[in-house]
């Protein structure tokens, strides 16, 4: 038996295949590898380079939201308003890009989505607050500023843009995933590499041994939500550049299966545990399903339903395997 080389070892801080099952990836890599080839089996055509592209674009702004999503569940807490804050991200960066040069209007829609995240931070870490309550409240603030901004879609994406961020980098490469690789490895740095990221995951795990330790609890929870939108912000970015358009509404698809793509990824809804290339490929899973029920002759509109399913399947599967097990060992005893 083969074991990592040194050099792999100090990247990763252990074996790859050993840090891969205690994050909980295994499970969402072999699911995505058996849907993806099932899906290439009833659509062959996937694998030409339009129906990659178009994939791409499908997946990735649901991977971003993930994304972001994975970060807040990371810190044992469940964002409501990942859809608000990507619609509004979306909205002020195309309304942006009709007098701002792209760069500008890439940071205003940045800016807005860091806003959202601090403000639901600052309520959760400082105001001792239920995630889940606050950006509840908080999804109809952000969704309502979004239709104040733009009540119907609209704005200045360009066709160079749309190259840029959906277009292909090289034959078969869709930019797009360029991108998504680019932001998980950055991501995957800061949260593995640095003390921010060790305290992110620390205050999930237990709360009250990251504060024995003298480090800062409630601002590594601001900083979870606010790197949370800013990873939010990208993908509704990427989102306007695949659509040409921004939308007051964009990202209201995104929160269930956001919260389905973590459940499909191992990551634990109590936080301390989830993996950014679980989070990804589940994700793509959940996005290539409308397709691929399309092609099966079943109404696309049953992903939502198993979305659905597996949030409801991750939460329930644990808590009845407490009782079976509680029960078997109540007659054994």
């Amino acid at each position: 038996m083969t074991t990592a080389s040194p050099a792999i070892r100090r990247f990763w801080g252990a074996q790859p295949i050993v840090r891969l099952r205690r994050e909980g990836a295994v499970a969402p890599i072999l699911t995505f590898a058996l849907f993806f080839l099932v899906y290439v089996i009833i659509n062959p055509e996937l694998l030409t380079r339009f129906q990659l592209q178009t994939a791409a674009n499908v997946v990735v702004p649901l991977a971003f939201a993930a994304l972001g999503q994975l970060i807040i569940v990371l810190v044992g807490g469940i964002d409501i308003s990942i859809g608000a804050i990507m619609s509004l991200a979306n909205v002020v960066f195309a309304t942006a890009m009709t007098s701002m040069p792209v760069p500008l209007a890439m940071l205003a829609g940045i800016g807005a989505g860091l806003a959202c995240g601090l403000f639901n931070g600052l309520l959760v870490a400082y105001g001792n607050l239920p995630a889940i309550a606050v950006t509840l409240a908080s999804a109809f603030i952000f969704g309502s500023i979004s239709r104040e901004i733009m009540d119907r879609p609209g704005g200045g994406i360009t066709t160079e843009f749309y190259l840029a961020t959906s277009g292909e980098a090289i034959p078969y490469v869709p930019v797009s995933l360029v991108w998504l690789a680019l932001v998980a490895v950055l991501l995957w740095l800061l949260l593995q590499r640095t003390n921010l990221g060790r305290q992110i995951y620390g205050v999930g795990s237990s709360v009250e041994s990251v504060q024995a330790a003298g480090l800062n609890a409630r601002g590594a929870k601001l900083a979870a939500f606010a790197l949370s939108s800013v990873v939010v912000s990208l993908g509704a970015i990427l989102l306007a550049g695949s659509t040409l358009t921004g939308d007051p509404r964009s990202g209201d698809p995104y929160v269930l299966t956001s919260i389905a793509a973590v459940a499909l990824a191992g990551a634990s809804f109590t936080g301390g545990r989830g993996s950014i290339i679980g989070a990804i490929l589940a994700a793509a899973t959940l996005g290539l399903l409308g397709g691929l029920l399309f092609f099966a002759g079943i109404n696309s509109y049953w992903q939502y339903v198993i979305a659905a399913l597996i949030v409801i399947s991750v939460v329930a599967i644990p808590a009845l395997w407490k009782i079976v097990y509680t029960a078997v060992k109540g007659v054994k005893s």
